[in-house]
């Protein structure tokens, strides 16, 4: 069942990102930040893929995807969000985070072979608060990636709580573990379905031009 959702989610991710890249010149920043994030996820998907068929270790796509989803997002918030103390903490958060993982795998390289619990962290919480920002602030303004910003924080949330016990999980009792990679992957399937629903109802179509 759950390679059965996973392989729908995955073909999902694909046609998200032949269709947002189709939209992509005729809409601004926010839109274009959001299809580099998904068209990096859908590169890393098929990376960890091509090396799961070959029977290779792909733990170490997973350092891509994390760090790919928090540069895109928080560029992607960074350009949704109006208040200028939000916009600063997220490039200054940008800032530490990414000094911190390159000095843990210099000090740290085995990490680069297993779930890094750190880097799941401080790479994916902040998305949640940046996400959790924005859905107050368009309680005052137009909701712009209404849909996408809920939907962000609940897979989000789901995710990172799977993956923080994900070196865990791989050590214990199969079906519960079993249990935990099939949440994730449903959260994942539901992710990209609202990510189609907000390309259908707001993006497939050319704005209207102001005369």
């Amino acid at each position: 069942m759950a390679r059965i959702t996973g392989d729908i989610a995955f073909y999902l991710l694909i046609l998200n990102c032949i269709l947002y890249f189709k939209s992509y010149p005729n809409f601004g920043k926010p839109f274009k930040f959001f299809t580099l994030y998904i068209f990096s996820h859908t590169v890393v998907e098929i990376g960890m893929r091509t090396l799961s068929f070959y029977k290779l270790n792909n733990h170490f796509m997973t350092h891509i995807y994390f760090v790919m989803q928090f540069l895109f997002l928080s560029l992607f918030f960074y350009e949704l969000i109006e208040k200028r103390i939000q916009k600063k903490i997220i490039l200054s958060y940008m800032l530490v985070c990414f000094s911190t993982l390159i000095l843990q795998y210099v000090f740290n390289p085995v990490l680069f072979f297993k779930f890094n619990l750190l880097e799941i962290f401080i790479t994916t919480f902040p998305l949640i608060i940046y996400a959790t920002f924005y859905l107050f602030e368009m309680l005052e303004k137009k909701k712009e990636f209404y849909m996408i910003t809920i939907a962000l924080i609940v897979y989000l949330f789901g995710s990172t709580i799977v993956f923080l016990f994900g070196n865990i999980l791989n050590n214990i009792n199969f079906n519960f573990s079993k249990f935990f990679w099939s949440l994730n992957t449903i959260l994942y399937l539901l992710f990209q379905v609202i990510v189609l629903i907000e390309w259908l109802r707001n993006y497939s179509k050319k704005p209207l031009k102001s005369k």
